[in-house]
């Protein structure tokens, strides 16, 4: 079983060849205006030789560049698989009519002024939705740029854009038809090529996780990428990534999801309630499903053109070849920043580097061939490298010295090309001349043999760098969902008998202790004397707090008190309690105080889990006490979780190095965080109904965790 709630591919997948591979197409409104949508879609299939017919429709003309015209889709008598629809919004309705008439199953619908605009628009995609279903229509768009299929026996261009795209292996997914436009334009700059390109538009029927379930099955497709500015089902996505990015046929997915800031939330339109709120809450998810998180267009391509036209790295050992330090420098700090790993040579491989190159050359690694180096120190030190099995990528640097011949030291690191794609190294070249006509050269050379040229250093690293993350990503273990023996039935009895929403302290303990969570020895006190009782049966030191159902952060309102030593403290700390409470909450409902064992012991943590409607739980791990929300320090995963992405929570907080033992802090007992988040995932699992959870703090022991507080709000 996966970590995640695997769905089956959607019956969309069904419409590959339509949508992608159709036999005939229909221009609905297509038009003699040159500087119209619809004649530069027509022009653009023209142009790209498309193998299929073509058919125009517009009512006011005989012939559009060439193609005799028809007034109606259904004046064609020859069947249409696919119609583009580029009409006024209002016209819309109508034509999706007369395509359900005409027995047309997929379409794309150019048009923009649906719900992008407001209310109206909403209404009027609500109502082209209802149509297309009624016909078992299904389309791509509104408000889209299009899409393109540049395989051989289709070649199918059904964009506006401006830029043909070149046939290769990357797909391509926008849900903006602008930065579609730009990354059509980067791409044709830079020499990368697509399988396939989706402008999504509004998403009104197809989305990004249908578009990754055709991309899924598409043999031409190496890479995935996508620009996202919301996402129609995070846990179907999260699900469908996870399939699609591991095992030995995985396919990398990097993305671009918009809306880091509040401003850009706004243009896109508890402890762990408010923590999970943060942005980078989606990077953890991302991480789960084997996304590639990517922060600009043009990173997310250029660090295509590394996957796309290199091996994966079998691991991330990575070796720099230069002739200037400096650049090497520079690339080392980013490559380890990045995960990266810059090993030394072995001392045997270092003795044969050294047999060919001259002292002044540092062969550590990097590999330091200095100022002077001209192609015959480059060659001896690559080969040398290439054959010692000792890495897995090799970034070849070469700066513009007065002596160095750039265009035939690109010449030979474009001949070792095919030999490194044999073994399975990544090759990446930096030729960091900025003079136009050799950066022209350079790069062609090296084009032509598909070996990626960065002329900063750093953007090559950070290829490398992420062709490096999807090896470690696709390697990832599936996982299996862990449960334990517990007392379901405990729980539904105490959710049962709930009063309101929130469960005050006794409650939610009750409801861990039956799922193996440990909490801290405790009793409710509903008077002074219970108070006593309760510290002659617990001992000594105690801690004291408040329990309201009007009162959720009681520290705040003098509710709680710690460390308190002997009977006459407690009797007057009871005392205290209800008077500061009193004051400072009038009117709430106290229905004792609850006093508990005084842990000190290990580091403080928090254990979280919200329910989301379109996720399912998110569960939260992370350093706790009262300044989590300052701090920060915590990661996410959603339920349920496998014992791997447990130890991988753990293991991504700061707070990771303290709890492998710090000071006076004892090392902590993993396995039993590991398990404590596993029984948590287990709990949120089985009982849907609890909206959030908080643990804070839980103390992690050298022998086991004790939940201190807890919160379960319904």
């Amino acid at each position: 079983m996966n970590n995640l709630l695997i769905e089956q591919p959607s019956k969309t997948t069904d419409l590959l060849p339509t949508l992608f591979n159709p036999k005939s197409i229909a221009i609905i409104g297509a038009s003699r205006d040159e500087k119209s949508v619809s004649f530069g879609m027509l022009k653009n299939l023209l142009l790209g030789n498309f193998k299929g017919r073509l058919y125009p429709v517009n009512p006011k003309a005989d012939s559009i560049l060439g193609l005799k015209a028809y007034r109606s889709v259904l004046e064609i008598e020859e069947e249409v698989q696919l119609a583009l629809i580029a009409v006024p919004r209002d016209a819309v309705p109508g034509v999706l009519e007369e395509c359900g008439e005409k027995n047309i199953k997929a379409a794309v619908i150019i048009t923009a002024g649906f719900k992008e605009i407001g209310e109206n628009g909403k209404k009027m995609e609500a109502q082209i939705i209802g149509i297309a279903k009624s016909h078992g229509i299904t389309f791509l768009g509104p408000n889209c740029l299009g899409i393109i299929n540049a395989a051989p026996d289709v070649q199918m261009n059904a964009t506006f854009a401006r830029r043909k795209a070149e046939r290769g292996n990357v797909s391509f997914l926008s849900q903006s038809g602008a930065v579609g436009v730009y990354g059509l334009e980067y791409a044709a700059e830079n020499g990368i090529g697509f399988s396939k390109f989706v402008s999504l538009g509004n998403k009104a029927m197809l989305n990004e996780n249908d578009m990754l379930d055709l991309l899924a099955q598409d043999a031409s497709t190496k890479a995935i990428l996508a620009y996202l500015e919301d996402l129609t089902n995070p846990r179907a996505f999260i699900d469908a990534a996870s399939r699609i990015t591991r095992g030995k046929n995985a396919k990398p997915i990097l993305a671009i999801k918009s809306g880091r800031s509040k401003s850009g939330k706004r243009a896109v339109a508890s402890h762990t309630g408010a923590l999970s709120q943060r942005d980078d809450v989606l990077d953890f998810l991302f991480r789960q499903g084997g996304v590639i998180r990517i922060g600009s267009i043009e990173e997310l391509f250029s660090q295509a053109l590394c996957l796309s036209t290199q091996p994966i790295p079998a691991g991330s050992r990575m070796a720099i070849v230069t002739n200037a330090g400096g650049p090497a420098i520079i690339a080392t700090d980013e490559a380890e920043r990045l995960g990266a790993e810059i090993p030394e040579l072995s001392d045997e491989l270092k003795k044969t580097m050294m047999q060919g190159l001259p002292e002044t050359v540092s062969v550590r690694n990097p590999v330091d061939l200095v100022g002077d180096a001209g192609v015959q120190r480059y060659e001896y030190a690559l080969k040398t490298i290439l054959h010692s099995g000792e890495v897995d990528v090799i970034l070849v640097i070469c700066t513009p010295q007065m002596m160095t011949d750039m265009e035939e030291i690109a010449g030979m690191v474009a001949s070792l090309a095919d030999t490194a794609r044999g073994k399975g190294i990544t090759l990446v070249a930096s030729f960091a001349s900025f003079e136009e006509v050799m950066m022209e050269k350079t790069e062609r050379i090296l084009r032509a043999k598909n070996v990626p040229n960065y002329p900063f250093v750093e953007n090559a690293v950070q290829a490398c760098a992420t062709a490096i993350r999807f090896t470690q990503l696709r390697q990832r273990p599936i996982g299996q969902v862990t449960t334990f023996d517990v007392d379901k039935k405990a729980v539904e009895e105490e959710l049962k008998n709930a009063r309101g929403s929130f469960l005050k302290g006794p409650e939610s303990y009750r409801i861990l202790e039956s799922y193996g969570i440990s909490t801290a020895r405790h009793r409710l006190a509903t008077s002074k004397e219970e108070a006593l009782k309760a510290g002659r049966e617990i001992g000594y030191p105690l801690a004291a707090s408040v329990v309201s159902p009007d009162i959720i952060h009681k520290s705040d309102t003098g509710g709680v008190i710690l460390d308190i030593d002997d009977e006459a403290e407690l009797a007057k700390t009871y005392d205290r309690i209800m008077a500061q409470v009193a004051q400072k909450v009038p009117g709430a409902h106290i229905e004792g105080v609850f006093v508990q064992e005084m842990v000190t012991e290990g580091a403080e943590l928090i254990f979280g889990a919200q329910y989301n409607e379109h996720l399912g739980h998110l569960l939260m791990f992370g350093l706790g006490g009262k300044y989590v929300e300052v701090i920060k320090d915590v990661t996410f995963r959603l339920a349920p979780l496998t014992r791997e992405d447990a130890e991988e929570m753990i293991k991504e907080v700061k707070a990771y190095e303290m709890l492998k033992g710090f000071r006076d802090i004892p090392a902590a007992d993993l396995e039993a965080l590991v398990e404590g988040l596993l029984r948590l995932s287990q709990l949120v699992t089985d009982f849907p109904e609890i909206q959030e959870i908080d643990l804070n703090p839980v103390f992690a022991q050298k022998d086991g965790i004790v939940v201190v507080d807890a919160r379960i709000l319904l």
